[in-house]
């Protein structure tokens, strides 16, 4: 059961870990109502630096971070994931929420070793001391819910797709400063979301890549981009340079991501019966490795 003062525990702390941490700290409604937990157990020096500088409550070990939390959040690394959950996940006696970059196929192989682990049912009962209700986990569904972080960490009004069956006790976040939305009690669905994302703003990227490419050897860039900027907004010229540029160094990366999604794609249209057209999808893949 969530108690009076909300304990939300974190493995990792990266980046994401971090922000998060300031934001749930600096907007809570009373000094004592909520509670960051985390851990710099095995971390590097950098990290516990940056630990040490969040208000967080540092202690010994992530296996007591899990045990004393309501919500425990893996925001590790997608090659992670998996054994954060098996490892910790069956600690938790409130929700265990993946917020690692993973795909669905990872999202329902996580959820399996929960379904196999320890079942929970939530049911709203009872309110905090600030009016915010609580729930009350009981035997019979899942306690893993996954979240997708849409956009960059860095907006402060970025948005966090949850799903899972327990997936709308998590929206008692907002009240702390997060933007949290539960979308589906299928668990995968955070995760298909992200990945849809992820296709477009590659395509996108790729596109753009290409049209200034051409626009650049014509002596007419400037001139495209005041025609755009017309229909598209004043910051299209900024988040397009932006883009392009980030291709120099990440096109490799974003070329095995593309062929990741398109063999899971296919995988799913053939077992599901699916008709993908992923003509568009394949020439983004194909764009993506032919970057210089």
């Amino acid at each position: 059961m969530f108690g009076v003062k909300l304990k939300v525990g974190f493995i990792g702390f990266g980046e994401v870990t971090s922000k998060l941490t300031r934001r749930l700290l600096t907007r809570r409604l009373y000094d004592n109502d909520i509670e960051v937990i985390s851990s710099t157990e095995g971390r590097s020096e950098k990290t516990k630096r940056l630990a040490e500088n969040s208000l967080a409550t540092i202690v010994d070990s992530f296996e007591e971070v899990a045990k004393s939390c309501d919500i425990l959040i893996s925001a590790t690394s997608p090659y992670e994931a998996l054994d954060v959950a098996k490892k910790y996940g069956s600690l938790v006696n409130g929700i265990f929420l993946d917020l690692n970059n993973i795909s669905p196929k990872a999202t329902l192989e996580i959820n399996h070793t929960f379904k196999n682990t320890k079942n929970y049912n939530s049911v709203y009962s009872g309110s905090y001391s600030n009016n915010v209700s609580y729930a009350i986990l009981e035997e019979n569904t899942s306690n893993f819910v996954k979240g997708g972080i849409m956009g960059s960490i860095k907006s402060p009004n970025s948005l966090i797709y949850v799903s899972g069956e327990n997936a709308e006790d998590l929206e008692v976040l907002n009240d702390y400063g997060l933007n949290v939305r539960a979308i589906s009690e299928n668990v995968e669905d955070s995760a298909y979301i992200k990945m849809l994302r992820s296709i477009y703003t590659k395509g996108v990227t790729s596109l753009l890549h290409e049209v200034f490419d051409i626009s650049e050897s014509m002596g007419l860039t400037k001139e495209l981009f005041e025609s755009l900027i017309n229909t598209e907004g004043e910051s299209f010229q900024e988040q397009t340079k932006s883009r392009i540029s980030s291709l120099a160094n990440t096109h490799e990366r974003k070329f095995q991501e593309m062929d990741g999604i398109l063999n899971f794609l296919e995988e799913l249209s053939d077992k599901k019966g699916f008709d993908f057209d992923l003509t568009i999808t394949k020439a983004t893949k194909n764009k993506l490795k032919d970057i210089k």
